[in-house]
């Protein structure tokens, strides 16, 4: 099944959904309606029941090149009078990009070529981040006069560390796949002239998973990234496997 789209295609394969940025004329850079189809894709693919984990990646040489600044200003909101721009739609309180991944079915970020600025921080949320061999992860916000954005301050130091992750944003780092791998940014790295096909076999693999542990594992581990109190912790888990052991004795009870 496809969806038409104007800066991206939405296919699902199997119980894959693939969201593929292909705005190549401006780099896949963000605008408000890349934005906002991006969003619409997604939650698509949450809607679906057949699907189990959604691939998000990018046609031509760069996954996505920050955000658009060259596009025309969008009109004020009618109700807030608020500016509205690609920063101020993702990092919307209760309704940003970071929520949209966090209640998503598994997310997985399937980097091709050039990730830059924007570009990388909106993987950072993402349950889990591949690259391809030729893939690379710039930071370049400082030597812009800017700042990281999409919560990559919270985010970034949990995958690489604390002092990497400062590292990498005032000396505006750009790294390789290699790189990327060794220090967790990227978990796994793909051949160049096989990427598509490995990705999408290791999301098939995911989504073929029964859906209600997905689920569950992933709250477990958003919840407890940052629990110092073993109580709270075991009680996360306590509910979780709650949850798991009355879904498994209601579908008993039907069959």
């Amino acid at each position: 099944m496809s969806g038409t789209f104007e800066m991206i295609r939405y296919e699902e394969h199997g119980s894959v959904a693939v969201i593929t940025y292909d705005r190549q004329e401006r780099r896949n850079a963000w605008s408000v309606p890349m934005y906002r189809e991006t969003v619409q894709a997604v939650e698509r693919a949450n809607a679906n029941d057949t699907i189990g984990a959604i691939v998000i990646t990018n046609a031509g040489p760069v996954f996505c090149a920050g955000r658009d600044m060259k596009m025309p200003p969008e009109p004020r909101d009618p109700v807030t009078g608020r500016i509205v721009n690609v920063a101020t739609l993702s990092m919307a309180q209760d309704d940003s990009w970071l929520h949209l991944i966090s209640r998503s079915k598994p997310v997985i970020a399937a980097v091709q070529g050039a990730a830059v600025g924007l570009g990388v921080t909106q993987i950072l949320c993402a349950d889990i981040r591949v690259g391809s061999r030729s893939s690379t992860y710039s930071f370049p916000f400082v030597s812009l006069g800017l700042m990281p954005e999409l919560g990559a301050t919270a985010l970034l130091p949990r995958l690489v560390g604390h002092g990497r992750a400062v590292d990498l944003c005032l000396s505006a780092a750009k790294i390789d796949a290699e790189e990327a791998l060794r220090i967790g940014l990227i978990t796994r790295a793909f051949a160049d002239d096989s990427f598509l096909d490995d990705v999408m076999r290791f999301a098939s693999q995911i989504a073929a998973y029964p859906p209600l542990q997905l689920r569950l594992t992933k709250q477990m581990f958003e919840s407890n990234a940052t629990v110092s109190d073993k109580n709270a912790l075991l009680r996360t888990e306590a509910d979780a496997f709650v949850t798991m052991l009355r879904a498994q004795k209601k579908a008993a009870a039907v069959e």
